[in-house]
């Protein structure tokens, strides 16, 4: 299902899975939702990859059952990595304005991310669990093979530790760029409703809001759960668990179920509110969609508005058009069909791009 969303979102709404390249952001620059769906592919891809070894008994070794049993979280934790660069680099870059006195905005100056320092960081999260997990993981293995049950337990309690260290610094660095976010976003609604402001674009703030923070809060509660397991596998020596029914049992339903289903919900509901926004657009006969420019990399937003007064309004079909040269910092509105039936506009983002749909 993850896999399907990304060629959906890729191929068929014509979103890339980056985002537009400006002087604010760096290298990796991924969208949120994009990487929630990686995050996910990648995880069930190789869990089910090892599952299907295991059930055939095809790990010619005992290192390649360790490293095939921490491949999983291994590379899903190298894809998560992306996800808190990528909520920073949707944050917008917001200044307090006088105007609205009412307005959070003179209490938090947002200032724009250091794109190096970001990248860097993304880039460390990357390569943590794959230096990490698998090493340790592959030494268990080979001391258990070579029967140094001692020297194996080590290596065993020193991965999962590692991999409990990492989801602590996880949650805490994802945690804390969403709530930047969702904070910003929240009070740039509050702007909108006090100037009056079309009720759409509210609606269209806050459906990307929820679009962030479901994937989040799964995230979260999944890798806090993970690391309390992984916290008492790790204390408990392996030679008291491994040979009582109930502790596989237990271990079988949080890693081989619940995981695997707790992603699985979050797929279907964020699959609920894409055909329930597909069934508003066609009832309300609009659409609206972005495509990137082929010349200088901004982005070029089509929307159609029926207007309200024509009862049997119709929407004309909109299609991607190339860049007028246009180079100013701030959004540019173009007009480009007006009529008694449709508006159609352009609207050329040069620094900023809608990056919540």
């Amino acid at each position: 299902m993850s896999g399907g969303f990304l060629f959906y979102l890729i191929k068929v709404k014509k979103q890339p899975f980056f985002l537009i390249a400006t002087k604010d952001r760096g290298w990796l620059r991924p969208k949120p939702l994009h990487t929630y769906h990686l995050i996910v592919f990648t995880y069930m891809f190789f869990e089910g990859l090892h599952l299907i070894f295991l059930v055939n008994e095809l790990y010619p070794n005992m290192i390649a059952a360790e490293v095939g049993n921490i491949m999983a979280d291994s590379i899903s934790a190298a894809s998560a990595a992306f996800y808190p660069v990528s909520i920073v680099y949707s944050t917008p870059n917001i200044q307090p304005d006088k105007q609205h006195e009412n307005s959070y905005f003179r209490n938090f100056n947002y200032v724009g991310p250091n794109a190096r320092l970001v990248d860097i960081v993304g880039i460390i999260l990357f390569f943590v669990p794959l230096f990490t997990l698998l090493p340790f993981a592959s030494l268990a293995g080979y001391y258990a093979e070579m029967n140094d049950i001692k020297m194996e337990n080590v290596f065993y309690t020193a991965h999962y530790f590692a991999w409990v260290a990492w989801e602590i610094i996880y949650i805490t660095v994802l945690s804390f760029y969403w709530y930047r976010l969702t904070f910003i976003i929240k009070d740039h609604i509050k702007v909108l409703l006090l100037e009056n402001d079309n009720n759409n674009q509210v609606k269209k703030f806050k459906r990307g809001t929820r679009n962030l923070t479901i994937p989040v809060l799964a995230i979260v509660f999944g890798l806090l759960l993970q690391a309390i397991i992984y916290v008492v596998m790790s204390l408990t020596h392996r030679s008291n668990t491994v040979y009582y029914f109930g502790w596989n049992l237990f271990y079988y339903w949080i890693g081989y179920v619940t995981f695997p289903l707790l992603g699985f919900g979050i797929e279907c509901c964020l699959l609920y509110y894409t055909i329930m926004n597909l069934k508003k657009q066609e009832t309300t006969g609009s659409v609206g969609f972005s495509s990137p420019s082929s010349s200088q990399g901004q982005l070029n937003t089509i929307t159609t508005v029926n207007m309200e007064s024509q009862k049997d309004s119709k929407t004309l079909c909109c299609l991607p058009i190339k860049n007028f040269g246009i180079t100013t910092n701030k959004p540019t509105i173009t007009v480009i069909h007006c009529s008694s039936e449709t508006i159609t506009i352009v609207e050329n983002n040069n620094e900023q791009s809608n990056t919540l749909n």
